[in-house]
């Protein structure tokens, strides 16, 4: 193993964040915006709701192979 992976999980809640920690982490971690969303969306559409909701933002933050290449 050449280095320890690196995960930055602090002020993580977008698309943008996950961009700009894909430059020098391994990966991303996204907690407080997620607890954050299923209470929302528990609270606006039921907790029914939640789970397709986290997949949505989920699948949003994903980022394009090329942008991960480093």
């Amino acid at each position: 193993m050449d280095h320890a992976a690196v995960a930055v999980g602090f002020g993580i809640s977008n698309a943008d964040h996950v961009a700009q920690v894909a430059e020098f982490a391994d990966a991303a971690v996204i907690g407080s915006a997620i607890v954050e969303l299923i209470e929302r969306s528990t609270t606006e559409n039921g907790p029914e709701s939640a789970p397709a909701a986290v997949a949505r933002f989920i699948k949003g933050l994903r980022l394009t192979e090329s942008a991960l290449a480093r």
